[in-house]
C-alpha cells in the first residue's frame, strides 16, 4: 500500500513540474491539460486520475509557491533576533521574494493574478497565514516592551494591509518601474515607529479587494 502511495505522489510531482514548466514557457492560459499530458507521457484522461481539473493543478501549484514564501516567513519568525529586527525582515523580505518569484518571472506572475482576482481559496488560506505570522511577531514585541500594548491581531491586518502595494503580485507589477526596495524598507520603518510609539494603525482596505474593484471596473 505504501509503495502504491509513493507511486501515486510521485506522478502527481511529475505533473505538476511539467506544469510549471509549460506556465514558464507558453504561459499559464495557453498552457492545456493535454499538454502537460503529453510532457509527461500519458494520456490527459490519466492526468484526470490525479487532478479532477487543470484548475486543480492550478491550485496546487499554487499552493506549493505560497508555502515557499510562508516557509521563509517561518524561518524569519524563528530568528534568534529582537521582534523589531524579525518584523522589519518579515516586511522586506517577504516583499523581495514577491517581486523575484512573481513578477521578475512573468509567466508565473500571470497564474498568480489570476488566482488573486478569481480569489482561489489558497490565497485566502495564505493570507490568514501571513497574517497570524506577523501577529506572532507583535505579541512577542509587545511582550518584550519593545511596542506599546497594541490589539495585535488588529494591528497585524492593518500591517499587512500597510504593504499591499509590496506584496501583492499584480501591485508590484503595476509599481515595477517605481523604486520599490527602498519605498518597502521606508515602509516597514514607519509600521516599526508605529508600533514602538504605540500609534494605532489605519485599517486600510485590504489590497486583494482593492484589486478586484479595478478588475471589476476595467471590464475583465
Amino acid at each position: 500500500m505504501g509503495t502504491v502511495t509513493a507511486k501515486a505522489e510521485e506522478t502527481r510531482a511529475r505533473i505538476m513540474a511539467e506544469a510549471v514548466r509549460h506556465f514558464r514557457t507558453l504561459g499559464y492560459t495557453k498552457t492545456t491539460v493535454a499538454d502537460i499530458a503529453k510532457a509527461c507521457g500519458m494520456s490527459p484522461g490519466n492526468v484526470y486520475r490525479f487532478f479532477d481539473s487543470k484548475a486543480s493543478i492550478n491550485e496546487a501549484i499554487a499552493r506549493v509557491m505560497l508555502a515557499e514564501v510562508e516557509e521563509r516567513a517561518e524561518e524569519i519568525l524563528a530568528r534568534s533576533q529582537p521582534a523589531a529586527e524579525r518584523l522589519r525582515g518579515f516586511l522586506v523580505e517577504v516583499h523581495e521574494m514577491t517581486r523575484e518569484r512573481y513578477v521578475d518571472q512573468s509567466q508565473v506572475h500571470e497564474m498568480v493574478a489570476a488566482a488573486i482576482s478569481e480569489r482561489w481559496h489558497v490565497i485566502e488560506d495564505h493570507l490568514r497565514h501571513m497574517r497570524a505570522m506577523l501577529q506572532r511577531i507583535i505579541e512577542d514585541g509587545v511582550q518584550s516592551g519593545e511596542f506599546r500594548p497594541v490589539d495585535a491581531a488588529t494591528t497585524a491586518r492593518c500591517a499587512h494591509s500597510a504593504m499591499g502595494k509590496f506584496f501583492h503580485p499584480i501591485l508590484v507589477a503595476e509599481c515595477i518601474a517605481e523604486d520599490l526596495r527602498t519605498q518597502a524598507s521606508e515602509m516597514a520603518d514607519f509600521i516599526l515607529q508605529a508600533l514602538q510609539a504605540g500609534i494605532t494603525l489605519p485599517d486600510i482596505e485590504p489590497p486583494c479587494e482593492t484589486v478586484r474593484q479595478r478588475l471589476d471596473k476595467a471590464g475583465t
